[in-house]
């Protein structure tokens, strides 16, 4: 996580001041899963946003070439679309081999898209913890705050005949970026973090960031929120949208001013698993569907009448020793949440994989 681009990707430690073993590892599985799906995303953004498009019969043909990277699952979602229609704007014509599309991220801020970011990496998941990743992020909103890394150099740089930088970072891992904006249009930026030393990801960066052309296609924001605690309510909000192995993940996730608290909420298939312990949860039910409620973590968890389920959990901020003192239970607030949520059409998901 970079330099005044970064989002906030640490959550809200886990709530009791003596939790057991068992709510430690319940949590601590949800959080891993959730920064898994969306470490990357909104690591780092530009700033404004302006409309690019490119010649119709150039986008087809380019559409009709593009085939998900093998390896790559082929994922059933549902039909698409949703309230807010967002273009895409920009994509890489070249990516290192093997790459394909992994997640896409829409910051939503009085209902419209204020940064738009793109994620891809090769097949399969890391080994070693770490998931190689190109990013390409148009748009900036003043939530994505400052997380400076030490070690961090800048050179000047030319992106096809304009003036850009290039940002080195020594962290481990180290994740160069390249932040620049052609004349009348929104600021772009490029990140990188794989295996390859830091003069490779270098060598990475500038290649994928010259070869960015504008981009036709559009993409759907489905979820929305209808109701939302006050200190959250006038907060921007995450939307995620990428894959878990063979199944669909969508995440909502916003912070109240000041850090307060944090909202998460995942929608599909598969979002229960290693999430929680059912037989220490209670049964609950909201909206005609069967759920449990773990109050002492603040976890509210449901299954739909088609199968998909969905997790949430509402957690204040912790304190400096990682474990946050006791909580009020935030249940009645999700019941709300999900009472009041518009789950939208399931996400299309065709684009899995491809470049």
């Amino acid at each position: 996580m970079i330099d005044r681009e970064a989002i906030r990707d640490a959550f809200a430690a886990i709530a009791d001041e003596a939790p057991s073993p068992q709510r430690i590892q319940a949590t601590l599985a949800a959080r891993t899963r959730q920064h898994r799906q969306r470490r990357i995303v909104l690591r780092v953004a530009g700033i404004g946003v302006a409309a690019a498009t490119v010649g119709a019969t150039g986008v087809e043909v380019w559409r009709l070439l593009q085939q998900p990277e093998a390896g790559f699952p082929a994922m059933a979602g549902g039909p698409g679309g949703g309230w807010l229609d967002v273009p895409l704007r920009y994509r890489p014509t070249w990516l290192p081999r093997g790459y394909g599309q992994a997640n896409r991220t829409v910051l939503v801020a009085d209902d419209q898209a204020a940064a738009v970011s793109l994620d891809w990496r090769p097949d399969g998941s890391a080994s070693d913890g770490l998931t190689p990743t190109v990013g390409l992020t148009i748009g900036w909103h003043d939530a994505l705050e400052p997380n400076r890394p030490t070690g961090r150099r800048t050179e000047n740089v030319d992106v096809n005949g304009v003036v850009g930088q290039l940002i080195l970072t020594d962290g481990e891992p180290s994740s160069p970026y390249v932040i620049w904006q052609p004349p009348g249009q929104p600021q772009l930026i490029v990140s990188v973090m794989t295996r390859d030393d830091l003069d490779e990801q270098r060598a990475i960066a500038l290649r994928v960031a010259r070869s960015v052309q504008p981009d036709q296609r559009h993409t759907s924001v489905g979820p929305r929120f209808g109701w939302l605690p006050a200190d959250l309510a006038a907060a921007p909000w995450m939307f995620v949208l990428g894959h878990d192995d063979a199944t669909w993940v969508q995440t909502l996730s916003t912070r109240g001013a000041n850090d307060h608290r944090q909202l998460d909420v995942s929608i599909g298939p598969d979002v229960h698993k290693d999430n929680f312990i059912r037989d220490q949860a209670q049964p609950i039910q909201v909206r005609g569907f069967d759920g449990w409620q773990v109050p002492d973590n603040g976890q509210l968890f449901l299954t739909l009448s088609d199968g998909v389920e969905v997790s949430l959990q509402l957690l204040s901020p912790a304190s400096e020793d990682g474990m946050s003192g006791p909580n009020p239970n935030t249940v009645p607030d999700l019941v709300r949440i999900v009472e009041e949520l518009d789950f939208g059409p399931w996400p299309d998901m065709t684009w899995v994989g491809i470049k």
